[in-house]
């Protein structure tokens, strides 16, 4: 049989489509996906509360906590703590005033102060701490300090603007290096704030004829410096070294304006008191920590030295005025307060297996 030469190419041309058809329908699942896949995302919502066994952590390092402009404000905002009107002291509801821990080492108000929110991982209230903490603290609040885990730079800059009755400024700036083992750490925090406070009675007893009333007005111009710094050498997996330094001076500046107004009977009184203040206190605050693991009788050894220097002074101008007869000089104060406060700990902490507990020895000596 003889077949033309055109039907000869369009069977050609017929194979030749049925070929690419075939080559693209045996096409490998994995070519596919890398021909039109260029970039996997895997997201994952942390839980910024977690509770265990009544303890409760919170995840500040990636929560919106991490905005808060200092660590006191912050511990303020969390479950059963409450902090006190002059934000000098912290209690956790049914528990009294708990003992305060950055990582291993007890510290107080003036070490939170200074310690800045950016370097904060975690915080965890526990209410019914073991025994490896101090035997007077019914609660505990436990802060973990955040570490890279990778190589890296990074600088972050944050300001944080509020308007209550007066204008307050945060303005922070904090940067981490890491390295192979080594970690270097740094922040500085300028804060100007304006806190402003009132009070007055109006106190009658008719009966009597008596009446007192007073009006109390103070305004604040604050000026803060919190700054610090810090190196963390992972040694390997169970061993460490750290040195870290923070600081927090403050300057005050605050009038204080009363208006009183007293009446007994037929004498009246009419007082007007201005008295100038200036007032600063600044903190200093250094740790150094070493941990080591003796793998030989699997315990753990912890070794902390902290250096601590807090210096107050105080100054005050007090004038009456009685019954509009002019200012005059009552009071004049210059006060000055320092401590300086030199303390180490050592820590062993041993598991046993065969009985499932754990065992801690410490100590504690001051200077």
């Amino acid at each position: 049989m003889n077949i033309s030469l055109p039907f000869k190419l369009f069977l050609i041309l017929i194979l030749f489509c049925c070929s690419l058809f075939a080559n693209a329908q045996t096409e490998t699942p994995k070519d596919s996906i890398s021909n039109k896949l260029n970039e996997v995302v895997i997201t994952q919502n942390k839980k910024t509360f977690t509770n265990t066994n009544g303890n409760i952590k919170v995840d500040v390092a990636n929560s919106i906590y991490n905005s808060i402009p200092n660590s006191v404000d912050l511990l303020a905002k969390l479950p059963t703590v409450q902090l006190s009107s002059d934000k000098e002291s912290i209690t956790v509801i049914g528990k009294g005033s708990p003992l305060i821990y950055i990582d291993n080492q007890k510290v107080g108000m003036n070490d939170l102060n200074a310690l800045a929110v950016a370097d904060i991982k975690t915080i965890e209230i526990i209410q019914n701490p073991s025994s490896k903490y101090e035997a007077e603290g019914r609660s505990v609040i436990l802060i973990t300090r955040k570490f890279s885990k990778k190589d890296s730079f990074r600088t972050e800059i944050s300001e944080v603007a509020s308007f209550k009755k007066n204008y307050n400024n945060y303005l922070g700036f904090n940067s981490n290096f890491k390295k192979n083992k080594l970690e270097l750490k740094a922040n500085f925090n300028y804060n100007r704030l304006n806190p402003w406070e009132n009070h007055s009675i109006d106190y009658q007893i008719p009966t009597a004829d008596i009446a007192s009333k007073y009006d109390v007005t103070a305004d604040t111009k604050r000026k803060q410096f919190v700054f610090g710094g810090g190196l963390f050498y992972k040694i390997n997996e169970d061993d460490y070294f750290s040195f870290s330094v923070n600081s927090k001076l403050q300057t005050d500046v605050f009038p204080i304006n009363t208006i009183t107004d007293n009446k007994n009977k037929d004498e009246i009184n009419h007082v007007v008191t201005a008295s100038d203040n200036i007032g600063r206190k600044n903190f200093v605050n250094s740790f150094l920590n070493y941990s080591k693991k003796i793998k030989a009788i699997d315990m753990q050894v912890f070794t902390g030295l902290q250096y601590s220097n807090f210096d107050q002074t105080s100054l005050s101008n007090v004038q009456d005025n009685f019954n509009d007869s002019g200012f005059e000089l009552t009071q004049n104060r210059d006060q000055k307060f320092k401590v300086n406060v030199f303390s180490g700990r050592i820590d062993t902490e041993k598991k046993f297996k065969k009985r499932n507990e754990i065992r801690s020895w410490r100590i504690v000596f001051f200077c």
